[in-house]
């Protein structure tokens, strides 16, 4: 019988609704732990925050019975933790807990909390590719430019509720909009060099469709998307192109797949980054690898929603 270990975020309000909706007197935690029993795994769900996630992972790796570790947590919770659960040498799974759930989603992992709890504990491994920057693995986006400013206006609204959270992030967002503007930058992309003067460049795992959804978790290679510089007009249209899932037709996209890409941002030693949803401050020029099958995780046997599989262990 395979030994699950179950991190949850207690704070996470994924988990108080889970509990509502069951109209019962168990905990979340009692919740999960009986969904995985169901499925005939011997179960240790433990309720961690998320700023004592990576101690809890790094006791793991100095010795543990479990055979399969599932985070539950968004893009950005499991980001930070891939270094950990890869150095464990474990099978790994994800619920969940975030806004855009990009690599859940692309695994199949069900939105809803009850049927990915579910699908979980009926999944079986396989190996998906992973992508580094400078040195660090990531699952899903990495960018600089737009992408990074934007993630500097999700966290200037983190501290916000309700409508004053929305009014601050459409704020934040729309000052980053403008404040991208032009840079130039030089791409070395598997040792070609080439100059661009962009308003962002995105380093995806794979390819993402105009949906930002993948056909394939296993191409063994990553997309280095440009934006270009472009009027103001231009600009706006791309924007509007994006919203509407389109933004792969927009004149100032360029793609190239690659297995390493250099960015350089000129006359920049110090950038701003935003990988999977989180942001940090890197060295130029900053570095990008494929990372073909780096990871073996947990993958519903029969994926919702249209979703890729990855290919068998």
């Amino acid at each position: 019988m395979a030994r699950c270990l179950v991190l949850l975020n207690p704070r996470a309000g994924t988990l108080k609704d889970l509990a509502n909706k069951a109209g019962s007197h168990e905990s979340p935690a009692e919740l999960v732990a009986g969904e995985f029993g169901a499925a005939g795994k011997a179960v240790d769900v433990r309720m961690v925050p998320p700023r004592d996630l990576s101690s809890a992972l790094k006791d793991i790796e100095h010795g543990d019975d479990h055979d399969e570790i599932i985070v539950g947590g968004g893009d950005g919770s499991l980001s930070r933790s891939l270094g950990r659960l890869l150095a464990s040498r474990k099978t790994f799974g994800v619920l969940p807990f975030g806004t855009m759930n990009l690599l859940a989603r692309d695994l199949g992992v069900p939105a809803e909390m009850k049927e990915a709890i579910a699908a979980l504990a009926r999944s079986e491994p396989r190996r998906v590719d992973l992508a580094s920057v400078n040195g660090r693995a990531f699952h899903s986006i990495s960018g600089l430019g737009f992408f990074a400013q934007m993630a500097q206006a999700r966290e200037a609204a983190r501290g916000l509720k309700g409508l004053g959270r929305f009014t601050g992030f459409a704020v934040a967002a729309f000052r980053a909009f403008f404040r991208s503007g032009r840079s130039r930058y030089e791409l070395v992309i598997d040792g070609s060099p080439r100059h661009v003067d962009a308003t962002a460049v995105l380093v995806t795992n794979n390819a993402f469709e105009s949906g930002w959804r993948r056909a394939r978790l296993d191409e063994g290679k990553i997309e280095v998307i440009v934006a270009h510089a472009g009027t103001m007009r231009e600009r706006l249209r791309l924007g509007y192109d994006v919203i509407r899932g389109r933004w792969r037709d927009n004149p100032l996209i360029e793609s190239f797949r690659a297995t390493t890409v250099e960015v350089d941002k000129l006359r920049r030693r110090r950038v701003w980054v935003a990988t999977d949803g989180e942001l940090t401050r890197e060295n130029s020029p900053v570095r990008y690898e494929a990372m073909p099958g780096a990871a073996l995780m947990l993958t519903p046997i029969t994926p919702r929603g249209g979703a890729a599989e990855a290919p068998p262990a």
